[in-house]
């Protein structure tokens, strides 16, 4: 198999020399030149200025620290790097814990036993991509509310089928004179536009949803 040549920038959170030696020649079989850094201990990692600054691609994480572990762990890790994927590698086979691991913000669960050089890879690869996905999704919705709650004019999120009031902008309040509040209490005929402008603009609506 071609190793990959893209550039991975990789921390292994690992206290266990022999853990992390295999992790590292797992990596080296499918990523060119990977670049690797491993922390000891939870402490070591948090005081990594490389991770609050998001330089690292992907953060390989024993759940078994000592100074830290377990779900305490991960919620410390997750809420550290919010735009770096975790994986958890553990030697504990519990697939509830595992499940809610997932739950937690973990990008992937690998038990250390059934490891190999593919499904570690695989998982790196998934999950960087993933994350991407996420955050870019995140940013887009970040500028569409910025464009919906910061325009100047009037604008609202109707329910096409109940016409009641889902979101407003702050210019929709001042032009009514309502609080939010009152709006999502409200439906379009609630403020009672003149010559019905707000029923006909719904019913365009149902008949060209597009």
């Amino acid at each position: 198999m071609v190793a990959d040549k893209r550039k991975y920038n990789i921390l292994i959170v690992e206290d266990n020399p022999g853990d992390f030696a295999l992790v590292e020649d797992f990596l080296f079989e499918h990523i060119e030149a990977p670049q690797i850094l491993q922390a000891k201990s939870f402490k070591a990692a948090k005081e990594n200025s490389l991770i609050s600054n998001c330089m690292f691609d992907v953060i390989l994480l024993d759940l078994s620290l000592p100074d830290c572990a377990g779900k305490s762990l991960i919620n410390e890790i997750v809420d550290l790097c919010k735009n770096i994927p975790v994986i958890v590698l553990t030697g504990y086979v519990d697939f509830k814990f595992g499940v809610k691991s997932l739950s937690l913000g973990v990008s992937d669960y690998l038990l250390k036993d059934e490891l190999n050089s593919t499904s570690l890879y695989k998982s790196i690869v998934y999950s960087i991509e993933r994350k991407k996905s996420i955050v870019e999704l995140a940013e887009s919705e970040k500028r569409y509310s910025d464009l919906f709650h910061l325009s100047p004019l009037p604008m609202w999120v109707v329910d096409m089928d109940t016409s009641c009031f889902l979101d407003v902008n702050m210019s929709t309040i001042i032009h009514y004179g309502y609080s939010r509040d009152e709006f999502l209490s409200m439906t379009l005929k609630d403020i009672r536009p003149p010559e019905g402008v707000f029923e006909k603009d719904i019913e365009e609506g149902k008949r060209n949803p597009g």
